[in-house]
């Protein structure tokens, strides 16, 4: 069997698509553009929902801002983990392609 040497399949209907072809059709649509835009600002809403309740973990340690075992108590610990642990997935499906 003869392996087909040019780009267009055995069939002839179908063309191989590179990086250095010089056709005018870009190799990335609009709607993919728009859904790597939309995943980077999910990712970057993650980060900003989970910023606060970071920083405020050594704040609290070095004395600069009540601790969150005063705010919330030991029990109640699990919402600042919950918000912070969801804003880190968030963050961490909008940037899984960088």
């Amino acid at each position: 069997m003869a392996i087909p040497v040019s780009n267009e399949s055995s069939q002839g209907k179908m063309k191989n698509k590179t990086a250095n072809d010089n056709s005018k059709e870009p190799l990335f649509s609009q709607k993919e553009n728009n859904k790597h835009f939309l995943l980077s600002v999910a990712g970057w809403i993650g980060v900003i929902v989970a910023a606060p309740f970071f920083f405020w973990v050594p704040l609290g340690l070095i004395g600069l801002a009540p601790s969150m075992i005063d705010v919330f108590g030991i029990v109640g610990l699990r919402i600042p983990a919950a918000v912070t642990i969801a804003g880190l997935l968030l963050a961490a499906i909008g940037f899984h392609r960088f």
